[in-house]
């Protein structure tokens, strides 16, 4: 769905248009995801962040470009790792105040945060 926009004035409400583009970021969003719940969250995430930057949005000369774009970073950045920090496998807990000496190759491991 395109909107174009003339002036100001002629601007819709950040309502009025997240319920005219609900239908096409929900699509997107499912063709992404695959899955029916989570388009749904990551459509809902990408009008919260929207709405934040309306009064930037409504401006451009296509908020649909710009809503998709922000769609495709939500989708991206849920899939990204969380992060990984390295581990120390010992058989006992580690004394206060020492810090672990080695690398890779003495007994550390890569692991989630």
């Amino acid at each position: 769905m395109m909107y174009t926009v003339t002036s100001s004035a002629d601007a819709p409400t950040f309502e009025e248009y997240a319920g005219m583009a609900w239908p096409s970021l929900y699509r997107y969003a499912y063709l992404l995801a695959a899955n029916h719940a989570d388009a749904e969250d990551i459509a809902q995430q990408t009008l919260m962040k929207a709405y934040r930057s309306w009064s930037r949005i409504k401006d451009s000369d296509s908020p649909m470009a710009y809503l998709r774009r922000m769609l495709t970073n939500t989708y991206l950045s849920q899939r990204r790792p969380k992060g990984r920090r390295l581990e120390l496998l010992t058989d006992a807990p580690p004394e206060p105040g020492h810090a672990p000496v080695g690398g890779p190759r003495n007994g550390w491991r890569c692991g989630r945060t």
